[in-house]
């Protein structure tokens, strides 16, 4: 502060006179509150605001950098958080340092109480016995003889009786678990919090240094006090300006400001945006073709602009990308910041979050602003729903003041006032789209909405083969046999899946101990069962009766799904080996059922039948083999259950309500409003029993009519504890299946 007011000073005396020599002393305030002076002697004109160079003499040379100069850190503040540092210490040292208790025998313990020195006495629930004196400050004992509550409570009455101690001066006993409050634990109690408490401000104290420090220089220079910055006379030559004679403080070295080595800003992250590369083209991108075709219009747009703008189009301000996770929406961007050839700014959503409120939205505004300069760019958003979570007109919890809110209204003003000709496109990505606030949606901003579903057939073999191509594979393995193999098996799975499972064969290869060099088969047999059901579990192995239980049920819903030829499911694979971690097609813990499914869209009466009848097929083998059920299919029956009811409820294919869809979630919790009556409820419970009831008879039927190849199928399971696809044709037979779902096995 007392250089600018010097500077001011200066400005309005050189102001009256171009060419005056000037000789003012003002008293300045040096860091250590003593009063000194310097003398400003000014022989040419003063050009304030100008580039020109200027000569200064060492007797005007401050020898004080600027305390508003962004890159000096002030010893002070850097002291205060040293100091709170080493208390935080010392109250780290003085909580866990906790003395410890002595012990005394119950013999000792009667001549102590002898003398009168015993004050009284507290037993907990776990029997301890504590002794507490009346010597100041000394802590509890505790009774070390493995003597009883009450033994111990019977000999102290009897010597209090014995040596004829009235009832109101014998020793208080009291039965409590708090810690005994001795004057020494209160004391180190008391230190502790006023460690804690001084620690916690000078904490606050050097942050608040550190952050005012930017905050004036900003402030000054947005209010004009200190001009541009060639207004501040400074030593524009690169030697090292002289050292003045007099006060020692105006040395360079003694002085309480220094200059780091190195660039330091308090607040991280938000000095400097720049464009990231990227290396992923669209030939590295398997699958998503449809995708591909919706962001190539982009990639035109940026190429060549002007062919837009001479007709007048104007392209979306913004996409969204949508989908489950692992689809590939991140590397779908990378590629088409890639091809476009145009800088790319990458930033997630949980990155505009900060404890500091006003950040998220400078962060933002530092994004745009970088993105514009570097015009044309793709901004790309990940995980959107963190920032763009629909707002409420209640603080979120935990927020306090609607950081949030803030943020999300900085993100809408950016987008809304982004003109199309700029060439910034921005990207965001999510799996959660329900979270999305409306106004970010609207037509202007992310008005063009991309879905990534899960791959299909064909492009699981693209990304097979992609991976499958980076691994080096056993010689006796065929990479297209292999990758039509896998990509029947795996239905559902994402890109990230399938990496993970072809990354989990390659370990599985270099786990194996024998002369085999690559990855085999059996691999990435292993790696599916593992990502499947979880890891083998050999260290608790499951007992005769169990085995057979486990076989039973496992056998029971692949013979069912077997049978029924037109579910569109098929079994491949059985085991009764106990695994880790339950996968999502797995009995608890004892075995799984590896079953392929036929990819399909829509589902009618007969198909939810079919797929009731497998789920409930382990219960009903049970019900022929024990003619009794154990828990053991508690899931399967809990799932059989809710498809049932989906399809009362939500499907509408209930012949007592009728074509009535009632959505899932309005009905759930203690206190919501259910959007139909308790008849309405009671009949859709009674039809969905129904639908359940009827799908177990079918599965007990059929069992009972292959009750043969059931008992061939449980008795092959249990010796070899696996079977393959080739081991069920040679039981079961090969039924005539659809050939689009027949595995190429």
């Amino acid at each position: 502060m007392s250089q600018l007011l010097r500077l001011g000073i200066l400005r309005h005396l050189t102001g009256a006179s171009s060419r005056r020599i000037c000789h003012c002393t003002f008293p300045i305030i040096n860091h250590k509150g003593h009063y000194s002076s310097r003398l400003f002697k000014s022989t040419s004109k003063w050009n304030w605001g100008s580039s020109t160079k200027a000569n200064y003499s060492s007797d005007r040379w401050s020898g004080d950098r600027s305390q508003n100069d962004p890159d000096n850190i002030d010893i002070f503040a850097l002291a205060a958080g040293g100091a709170s540092f080493a208390l935080l210490l010392i109250a780290w040292w003085l909580i866990t340092n906790v003395p410890h208790i002595p012990q005394v025998t119950f013999k000792i313990f009667v001549s102590m109480l002898e003398k009168g020195e015993v004050q009284r006495i507290q037993i907990t629930s776990s029997g301890d016995v504590f002794i507490l004196t009346y010597q100041h400050g000394q802590l509890p004992l505790i009774l070390k003889d493995s003597i009883t509550v009450n033994e111990f409570l019977k000999n102290l009455q009897s010597l209090e009786d014995t040596w004829g101690i009235e009832e109101h001066d014998r020793i208080p006993v009291q039965m409590s678990d708090l810690p005994l409050n001795t004057f020494a634990q209160r004391w180190n109690s008391k230190l502790c919090a006023g460690l804690l408490l001084i620690s916690c401000g000078l904490f606050a104290f050097s942050m608040r240094r550190m952050f005012s420090q930017k905050i004036n220089l900003g402030k000054a220079a947005n209010s004009g006090i200190l001009g541009k910055s060639t207004d501040i006379p400074r030593y524009h030559d690169n030697s090292k300006p002289p050292k003045t004679s007099g006060s020692s403080f105006d040395s360079e070295n003694n002085r309480f400001s220094f200059r780091p080595p190195f660039h330091w800003d308090p607040v991280t992250g938000i000095t400097t945006i720049r464009p990231t590369t990227s290396t992923v083209k669209f030939k590295d991108v398997a699958g998503l073709h449809a995708c591909k075709q919706e962001v190539m219009e982009f990639v035109s747009y940026l190429k060549n602009p002007q062919k837009y703008q001479a007709l007048g189009a104007k392209l979306p301000k913004g996409a969204l990308l949508l989908g489950p996770p692992g689809t590939g929406k991140t590397l779908l961007v990378k590629a088409l910041a890639n091809e476009a050839e145009v800088p790319f700014f990458s930033m997630a959503g949980p990155q505009f979050v900060e404890v500091v409120g006003g950040l998220g939205a400078l962060r933002l505004r530092q994004l745009f602003s970088a993105a514009r300069s570097h015009s044309p760019a793709i901004i790309f958003i990940d995980e959107l729903d963190s920032v763009g979570r629909r707002r409420n007109s209640e603080p979120r919890d935990g927020e306090g003041v609607s950081e949030l809110d803030q943020t999300l209204n900085q993100l809408l003003v950016e987008m809304d006032g982004m003109d199309t000709t700029e060439g910034v496109i921005v990207f965001g990505a999510t799996n959660r789209a329900d979270l999305l606030d409306q106004a970010l949606l609207r037509a202007g901003r992310f008005d063009r909405h991309i879905f990534i579903d899960l791959p299909n057939l064909a492009e699981r073999k693209e990304i097979f083969a992609v991976y499958i191509a980076q691994y080096q594979l056993a010689p006796d393995v065929v990479q297209n046999e292999l990758v039509e193999r896998l990509s029947a098996w795996c239905p559902g799975m994402s890109g990230a899946d399938i990496a993970r499972l072809c990354n989990e064969a390659a370990l599985s290869a270099a786990r194996r101990d024998d002369e085999v060099v690559g990855v085999t088969k059996a691999d990435f047999e292993a790696a599916f069962e593992r990502i499947l059901a979880g890891a083998a579990k050999r260290s608790n192995p499951l007992t005769v009766a169990e085995r057979h239980m486990s076989a039973v049920h496992e056998s029971g819903r692949a013979l069912v799904a077997w049978l029924l030829s037109n579910s569109g499911i098929l079994p491949v694979k059985i085991s009764i080996i106990p695994r880790t971690v339950s996968g999502p097609d797995t009995v608890g813990d004892l075995g799984f059922t590896q079953l392929i499914s036929e990819e399909k869209y829509l589902l009618n009466a007969d198909d939810l039948a079919d797929r009731m009848s497998v789920l409930l097929g382990g219960r009903a083998a049970e019900h022929v083999v024990y003619n009794a059920i154990s828990d053991v299919s508690e899931k399967h029956l809990r799932e059989a259950n809710k498809l049932a009811k989906k399809q009362v409820r939500q499907f509408g294919m209930s012949k007592s309500i009728g074509n009535l869809s009632f959505d899932e979630e309005s009905s759930s919790g203690p206190f919501s409003v259910k959007p139909f009556c308790q008849k309405t409820e009671a009949i859709m419970e009674i039809e969905a029993n129904q639908l359940v009831t009827s799908a177990f008879s079918r599965s007990v039927k059929m069992l009972e009519e292959n009750k043969d190849n059931l008992l061939a199928l449980i008795d092959a399971l249990v010796k070899n504890e696996v079977l393959s696809y080739d081991d069920l044709k040679k039981l079961l037979g090969d039924n005539q299946r659809p050939t689009k779902i027949r595995p190429r096995l």
